[in-house]
């Protein structure tokens, strides 16, 4: 017997710095039956069931694949079910009606360690762009206008697009640097408290 079960994608936009609102959106998808199996790029993919009332957290961990199934079963010990990863972004949920912890960390500093290693992540990926690649590319729009490259305008019409979502995405995680670091300093103000 080959039961067909209802699956609906939903293409979202979710930000590290916005946990708080992602928690509480796939929440009440599961209310509603849809509960996540897959996440994708700015994507989610649920599967029709049940409504239960469902508790998502997210971790964010750079593993090798030799590392995955322990780190796994330390979630799963705790009660918490893994549902899937986009890069190094894992996905649990539990039921929140269960005996545990709806938080899978406790305190503020695990917490703290978390927001570091992205930052750490976000850092090694974005300065390169920021203090090499940008100031390169915009050095070498400078030089075309000035020998007159441009009268073929088909090298700028490719290069000047390329720039600008360069720019775009240097400025996206420049401003993801500066919102993980408010959030850390937060963390580290209710610790002290």
């Amino acid at each position: 017997m080959n039961e067909k079960k209802d699956i609906k994608t939903v293409v979202r936009t979710f930000f590290a710095w916005q946990e708080e609102k992602e928690e509480k959106w796939l929440r009440e998808m599961s209310n509603e039956g849809w509960h996540l199996t897959r996440v994708g790029f700015f994507n989610y993919r649920f599967e029709k069931g049940e409504p239960k009332d469902m508790v998502y957290k997210f971790d964010f961990k750079v593993l090798r694949k030799s590392e995955m199934d322990e780190y796994i079963l330390t979630f799963k010990d705790a009660g918490w079910e893994y549902v899937g990863n986009f890069g190094s972004w894992f996905y649990f949920r539990t039921n929140a009606d269960g005996e545990h912890s709806l938080e899978l960390y406790n305190d503020n500093r695990s917490k703290i360690e978390k927001y570091k290693r992205l930052l750490l992540v976000l850092g090694i990926v974005s300065f390169p762009m920021m203090f090499f690649s940008l100031p390169n590319l915009y050095m070498r729009i400078i030089d075309m206008a000035e020998d007159s490259v441009l009268q073929s305008s088909l090298l700028f019409n490719i290069y000047f697009p390329f720039v600008i979502i360069l720019t775009i995405v240097v400025i996206i995680a420049l401003y993801a640097i500066v919102r993980i670091l408010l959030i850390i300093s937060t963390l580290k103000k209710e610790i002290r408290q």
